[in-house]
C-alpha cells in the first residue's frame, strides 16, 4: 500500500472516475438502490466522488495498492488524521450540487443517520478510538485478484498498532458479505428508508 502524493489535478480526476464508476456500475442485491437513490446520474455520482477523493488526497488519507493503482482506500482515525476543515466545506459543497441542493441533502444525510445512527456516531457517544474505512474500491479489471484482501489486512495492521477496532458501513448485503468475509462482524442493519439499507460492520483489535 502507499499513500498517494504528488499528484495534479488531472491524476486525482483520473482516479475520481476509477472510484465514480466502480459505485455507479455496481449491482444492488434486494432490490436495494444505496447510493444511487440520491445520487441519479453518472455525472453527479462523479462530482460526489471527485469532492470525496480531493478532501481526502488534501488531508493525506488517500492510498493506492501500488504505483499501477489496482485499488484505492480512504481511511482516517486514530494515528492516520482527519479531513480538514477548509477541504470538509469544500467537500460538503460539491457533495451538496452532486445531490441536488441543500433539501436533498439534508434528507441524503437525514437517512444515512437514521435508524440509531451511524457507526461512527455511535463509537464517538461511546468515547472510543477507531479507524474507519470511508471508501474501498478496486477497479473492475483487477478484482478477485485479492487486493481488497491487501487493503483491508493493510488496515487492520494499522489499527492493531493503535489497539483500536477498524469501522466501516456499506450499502448492500452482498458488499458486507464480502467485507464479513474478510475478518469483519456485522454489528447492525439499519433500515434507512425505501431500498436503502446500511450495513454497520466493525473488527475490534486482535
Amino acid at each position: 500500500m502507499i499513500r498517494l502524493k504528488d499528484l495534479d489535478k488531472s491524476d486525482i480526476e483520473v482516479i475520481s472516475h476509477h472510484v465514480a464508476d466502480a459505485f455507479w456500475d455496481y449491482e444492488y442485491s434486494n432490490g436495494d438502490l444505496g447510493l444511487k437513490k440520491y445520487i441519479t446520474t453518472r455525472d453527479a455520482m462523479f462530482t460526489y466522488i471527485n469532492a470525496i477523493v480531493k478532501a481526502a488526497y488534501n488531508s493525506g488519507l488517500l492510498y493506492a495498492t501500488s504505483e499501477n493503482h489496482e485499488g484505492y482506500m480512504f481511511i482516517a482515525g486514530e494515528g492516520i488524521g482527519t479531513i480538514g476543515f477548509v477541504d470538509g466545506m469544500k467537500m460538503i459543497s460539491a457533495e451538496k450540487k452532486a445531490l441536488g441542493g441543500w433539501k436533498k441533502m439534508k434528507q441524503f444525510v437525514s437517512d444515512s443517520f437514521s435508524d440509531g445512527g451511524s457507526i461512527e456516531t455511535r463509537m464517538r457517544k461511546a468515547k472510543r478510538k477507531f479507524i474507519r474505512i470511508e471508501v474501498l474500491i478496486v477497479r473492475k479489471e483487477y478484482q478477485k485478484q485479492g487486493f481488497m484482501r491487501k487493503m483491508m489486512e493493510y488496515v487492520y495492521d494499522l489499527a492493531g498498532k493503535q489497539k483500536v477496532p477498524v469501522i466501516l458501513d456499506t450499502d448492500d448485503e452482498n458488499k458486507s458479505a464480502r467485507y464479513q468475509h474478510l475478518g469483519m462482524t456485522l454489528e447492525r442493519i439499519r433500515d434507512c428508508g425505501d431500498h436503502y439499507h446500511t450495513y454497520d460492520l466493525i473488527r475490534e483489535p486482535v
